[in-house]
């Protein structure tokens, strides 16, 4: 942010320059309005306004020389502001002694002393001080609404980036199996192949059509994920079953990220133990605006490689796009994970 954009100061000079031109000759003296025609007082208060403009636009220009060489910091404020009032002074008083020398060789003033001469010049640095205070009140405050401004769009963008790269981490590891899947089925059962092709085609049309999209329909996710199951369902057979209990009809009336349970799903497989004689049960479900993804516990023999990135991404993907956690239980005997849904 540039020191104009901060000053925009054009109404305040239209007032104020005018306003000091007049009332500071009178209060101090300096002027006798009596001994002057009018088109005399007419250029004897144009010239005081010349001298309130040269002072004050002189000074602000000193400001915003002096921010600008020093590279105004909050740190260096104090030293800033030593730097600019004892420039104001100097200037103030060097600019105002010669301004009003020079009036009182071209003026129908007699001074006794230097009395009016000096009381101009001390009113006049102390009102150069007092708006420059306002000034750096106004420039402050500029200054910290353009900050939070920046740091609000730097948090958008930051936001941003890490949803596309979130998003970016989502595509589903699980193409090398099912490409072994269709090359098996090819083979021993061609009907099925063309099924399985289809439907996988379907899965990565979805991912591929809403990756970029912050949410989808409920819907949409519910069938993109039986899709996506029907794919495990070929490879596992009866040792995985999955129960949607999600009508149409409430599906459509809420948000959610996409891709959203692929990555529940594909943990419960990944972590548990499972069979035809004992087979891993998936239940998705809607209670009170979150759908409720759970399965059975039954922890693998061995210890299975786990990072916990696909969760954290779940949970980074859900703070920046709803605001919102999501909700993990673990009883030991069932996993379950909530996830927020937004109302249409």
């Amino acid at each position: 942010m540039n020191n104009e954009e901060a000053l925009k100061d054009r109404t305040i000079k239209l007032f104020g320059i005018p306003l000091f031109g007049i009332v500071i000759p009178n209060i101090t003296g300096l002027i006798h309005n009596y001994h002057y025609s009018f088109l005399e007082l007419l250029a004897c208060y144009a010239y005081f306004v010349f001298l309130s403009f040269v002072i004050w636009q002189g000074n602000v220009l000193l400001m915003q020389y002096i921010r600008e060489k020093l590279k105004w910091r909050y740190n260096k404020y104090y030293k800033f502001i030593s730097v600019l009032f004892l420039s104001i002074i100097i200037y103030s008083g060097a600019s105002s002694v010669l301004l009003l020398n020079i009036w009182k060789l071209f003026s129908k003033e007699i001074y006794t002393n230097f009395a009016p001469v000096l009381n101009s010049t001390l009113i006049i640095i102390i009102s150069a001080l007092f708006i420059t205070s306002i000034y750096e009140n106004i420039f402050l405050n500029q200054q910290r609404i353009y900050n939070l401004s920046t740091v609000e769009q730097l948090n958008i963008a930051k936001a941003q980036a890490e949803l596309e790269a979130l998003k970016n981490q989502i595509d589903p590891h699980f193409i090398f199996n099912s490409l072994n899947t269709l090359s098996y089925l090819i083979t021993k059962d061609p009907p099925s192949a063309r099924l399985f092709n289809d439907t996988l085609a379907k899965v990565y049309r979805y991912i591929l059509t809403n990756k970029e999209k912050d949410l989808v329909l409920l819907k949409e996710e519910i069938e993109f994920i039986s899709n996506y199951f029907y794919l495990i369902k070929i490879r596992f057979s009866d040792a995985v079953n999955m129960m949607i209990e999600i009508t149409d009809l409430s599906a459509e009336d809420f948000l959610i990220p996409p891709i959203s349970m692929q990555a529940l799903v594909e943990n419960a497989i990944k972590h548990n133990e499972f069979n035809d004689r004992i087979p891993l049960g998936i239940n998705i479900s809607v209670s009170s605006n979150y759908v409720i993804v759970k399965n059975q516990i039954n922890p693998k023999s061995y210890a299975v490689p786990t990072s916990g990135i696909g969760l954290n991404n779940l949970d980074n993907r859900y703070k920046l796009i709803t605001k919102r956690n999501i909700i993990i239980e673990n009883n030991f005997k069932m996993f379950s994970v909530k996830l927020p849904i937004l109302k249409f």
